[in-house]
């Protein structure tokens, strides 16, 4: 859902960002000899923190000793997703309520004007009203929580057989919107994130993955820490918005 990386050495990062006007986003005709129009890129007021994420992952001599290191691989892979479900939850945090930089994202709720429908209840015309929402940016990408996956499975036009075959044969629903629809209990329940995430958001990474290893002597442990730097920062405000049901 990354726009972009950024690696920097260090813990406080300042982002830059556009806010051009809707008359500046105009690519309009430039007559021969006059001045083209100009979009500002600034840097942004507020600094963006970066977070440590990290596990340590403790063994006797004899649990090593006696056990496939396999085992511990497969220890080792389950720590890196759940640094990176950290890392959803960082970014779902920074798509709704911003970076610090007075760019949260602009919240819609089923029942109000211009996406109708009930309060409390999905429907289609819902999600085709939050999708007219985003122009000129394409809302290519949902994060949606569980119980909203739920209600879309079972919209009429979620159940077209081309959608129900794809998303038995590999577990990815197709939605008729042409969004990559994924599902996170990292999103509130009740709400749908849809961005453009072409343009959207900025992953800071102050470190890669580090892996450390030493052992403890007096007590025959081996440890290893798994530690990794990261933050993120909005691009484009109007690249993500927020669809509460």
């Amino acid at each position: 859902i990354t726009a972009t990386v950024t690696n920097f050495d260090g813990m406080d990062y300042r982002s830059i960002a556009s806010t051009p006007t809707e008359e500046e986003k105009k690519l309009k005709r430039v007559e021969e000899g006059a001045q083209i129009p100009q979009t500002t890129i600034h840097t942004q007021e507020n600094l963006v923190r970066l977070h440590k994420r990290g596990r340590m992952l403790v063994a006797p001599y004899e649990a090593i000793r006696f056990q496939r290191l396999d085992l511990f691989a497969v220890t080792l892979r389950q720590i890196g997703a759940y640094m990176g479900r950290m890392h959803l939850e960082d970014a779902v945090k920074v798509l709704k309520d911003g970076d610090g930089n007075n760019n949260a994202a602009k919240v819609y709720e089923v029942g109000s004007n211009p996406i109708g429908g009930s309060k409390g209840a999905l429907s289609y015309d819902a999600l085709l009203a939050f999708w007219a929402q985003f122009d000129p940016y394409t809302m290519n990408t949902m994060l949606v929580s569980n119980d909203m996956m739920l209600a879309m499975l079972k919209l009429s036009e979620f159940q077209n057989p081309n959608t129900g075959l794809n998303f038995q044969a590999t577990g990815k629903l197709t939605t008729p919107l042409g969004a990559k629809l994924l599902r996170s209990s990292a999103v509130p329940a009740g709400t749908i994130i849809g961005l453009d995430k072409n343009y959207a958001l900025e992953q800071i990474c102050g470190s890669e993955v580090v892996v450390e290893y030493d052992k403890l002597i007096d007590r025959q442990l081996e440890r290893a820490a798994i530690t990794s730097v990261s933050g993120f920062a909005k691009l484009f405000t109007d690249a993500a918005k927020v669809l509460k049901v």
